[in-house]
């Protein structure tokens, strides 16, 4: 044994294993002789005295300087004498400080809790709930271990804030109601001390404000959309109402709970449910409709100077629409009528608005609008040659004449369409732009839409002159009336092949404006032309009812109650094309898998029900696309 083993020890006198018997240096042993001989012997006392002292500086602020000072010391000798420990270098500090200070800590902390709601309401306690914290938080920030912070708020907040959940979760409802009125910042300044202590306890303390948040907004969104409107501002009234909520409560949640997603997902889910709320007897939500007729509205001629801004306003609501291929074909029905008649208020406005939806949708929900528009400009070029082979070959039309040519699969045109003869002025440039179109174009069949085309006739009446746009029937029975007077209705009506009810249609409003007389009430009485017509206006548009469905052909027409069969019809050929898509790919999928898949590509549509994709799985069974796996009953492989 060596002269330094006898005076300062060794591996063999110092047992030390949480050192992982390594041998000492003197520093560290003499903190170790502190620990045993000191510290260890008085631990109990010490203890007391330092969590005393402690209460006593959170509770009273007359402790001197100087006590801070030795408080602050005895504390963090407790560190210090185990700082050079490998292994639980806190220990000591742990089972002598904190351990005891946290157990007086929440015995006064509950008893605090139980006090603050005894003698006041919710609100009170948020207010001293949440000063508590931070009086708490200052404490250990002053007088403990930097590692004692969270389990000094853990402790704070099992005590005052978990323990009493049930009472503050009972008044979420009154105090997210009135923080809604927008009147009572102390509400609002209530559920911001709410969520504050409610937001670290985790998901399910949280959970039944974010409840509460969800009907509220529901509960508002309905009442708003209840409100009595006129029944022809129907589409204005449900778009600025949703616009109106989502804006109320998106800057309400963002003010009070920072804009939390919990929060944010509880405003788009319950948007979402009024946004799609069926009326009763209602097989489909009237949302897709009305957010279509608002936007025709802000898209034609004279609309309001901020169109823009309150149609970037209106994808906001679109988004938030669950069918959206059934807008989808209101919207092309609208679009297919504004660009027809050319009642838009501006090409750049069409475009944005087709370039929101595809932002929104994707490429292929846009897909049939931007063929309409490449139609349209197609059109002006091709008119623009068909005026320069005329000039070219010396023809004249005899009549001004512009055409369009759409694609009969872009264009929402229907089916079968009401027979017409047309006008003879025009047969003429009909049949010139025909040969001129087969010239150019072979392997296309033009048809004829009569029903869709408008003229404007230059009619005089005592020396006055009107320009007159009136539908192609109508042009037809006015030039009837160039040589003669009178025309009998029955003679019109079977020179124009029309069907009664589309030939009243088509003769009311020239009545109504008094440009031709009736002489009788029988159906097949006399027409005679108006001599002593006379308006103020030098240009009249006579306007025509929309056929009804049996007629098809209208784009701007409704399609009555045929809608829902058709829209389900589409969406189970569209369900079928991405299964096949889906197992093409895949090969092999089991039932829960493929559902999945199939229900996020159609997301972006419509939100397509199971019992829909399972009737287009067997539906696909039937056709040999797919087949059951051998041995399983959930797994469907692909038949090539």
């Amino acid at each position: 044994v060596s002269d330094a083993e006898i005076i300062y020890g060794s591996s063999a006198t110092v047992s030390c294993p949480e050192h992982d018997s390594r041998q000492l240096e003197v520093g560290e042993l003499g903190l170790v002789t502190w620990e045993r001989v000191l510290v260890q012997p008085l631990s109990g006392a010490l203890s007391a005295r330092i969590v005393s002292a402690l209460e006593a500086a959170r509770d009273t602020n007359s402790t001197s300087h100087d006590s801070h000072d030795v408080l602050r010391a005895a504390i963090h000798s407790t560190v210090h004498v185990q700082s050079f420990r490998v292994r639980a270098p806190l220990s000591l500090y742990e089972r002598l400080v904190l351990e005891p200070f946290l157990a007086a800590a929440g015995a006064q902390h509950s008893r605090r809790a139980a006090r603050l709601l005894q003698d006041g309401d919710v609100s009170h306690f948020l207010q001293h709930a949440l000063a508590g914290l931070e009086r708490e938080l200052n404490l250990a920030r002053r007088f403990l271990h930097t590692t004692s912070l969270e389990p000094v708020r853990g402790c704070y907040e099992r005590a005052c804030v978990q323990a009493h959940l049930g009472a503050l979760h009972a008044d979420v409802e009154r105090l997210l109601r009135e923080a809604a009125d927008g009147d009572s910042e102390a509400r609002r300044l209530d559920l911001r001390r709410m969520y504050a202590l409610l937001r670290p306890l985790g998901a399910n303390a949280l959970r039944p404000l974010v409840d509460a948040a969800h009907q509220q907004v529901v509960k508002d969104g309905m009442a708003l959309l209840d409100e009595e409107h006129p029944k022809d501002e129907a589409h204005s009234h449900f778009v600025s109402a949703m616009l109106s909520l989502h804006s109320k409560y998106n800057a309400l949640f963002a003010d009070v709970f920072q804009g939390a997603q919990p929060f944010v997902g509880a405003l788009d889910k319950a948007c979402s449910a009024v946004v799609n709320r069926r009326a009763p007897g209602e097989s489909c939500a009237r949302a897709p409709e009305l957010v279509s007729r608002y936007c025709d509205a802000l898209l034609r001629r004279r609309a309001a100077e901020d169109a823009d801004d309150r149609l970037a306003a209106a994808i906001v609501v679109f988004k938030y629409v669950d069918d959206k291929d059934v807008f989808q074909k209101h919207y092309a029905r609208a679009l297919a009528r504004r660009l027809i008649h050319q009642l838009s208020a501006s090409m750049e406005q069409e475009e944005a608005m087709i370039n929101r939806l595809k932002a929104a949708c994707g490429y292929e929900f846009t897909n049939k609008l931007h063929r309409m528009f490449t139609d349209v400009a197609v059109s002006a070029d091709l008119n623009a040659k068909f005026q320069q082979h005329l000039r070219d070959h010396d023809l004249s039309p005899g009549a001004g004449f512009f055409i369009q040519v759409l694609q009969a699969g872009a264009w929402p045109l229907g089916g079968a369409m009401a027979p017409l003869a047309p006008p003879a002025q025009l047969e003429r440039p009909a049949r010139l732009f025909e040969a001129f179109y087969r010239s150019s174009f072979s392997g296309r069949r033009l048809a004829w839409l009569h029903h869709l085309c408008t003229g404007e006739l230059r009619a005089r009446h005592a020396s006055r002159l009107y320009h007159l746009s009136a539908t192609t029937p109508q042009c037809a029975l006015l030039l009837m009336f160039e040589s003669v007077d009178v025309v009998s209705s029955r003679e019109a009506r079977d020179a124009l092949q029309l069907s009664g009810e589309s030939w009243t249609r088509h003769l009311r409003p020239l009545l109504d404006a008094g440009l031709l007389i009736a002489r009788s009430n029988d159906e097949d009485g006399d027409l005679e032309l108006n001599l002593n017509f006379s308006c103020k206006r030098t240009r009249i548009r006579l306007t025509c009812a929309a056929a009804p469905t049996s007629q098809g052909g209208n784009p701007g027409s409704a399609t009555g109650t045929t809608e829902p069969t058709h829209c389900d019809d589409d969406r189970k050929m569209y369900l079928q094309a991405a299964l096949v898509r889906i197992m093409k790919q895949r090969k092999v999928l089991r039932h829960t898998e493929l559902i999945q898949e199939v229900v996020s590509q159609a997301r972006g549509s419509f939100a397509p029900s199971v019992a829909m994709i399972k009737k287009c799985i067997e539906a696909l069974i039937d056709k040999q696309y797919l087949e059951r796996a051998p041995g399983t009953l959930d797994t469907y492989s692909y038949l090539a």
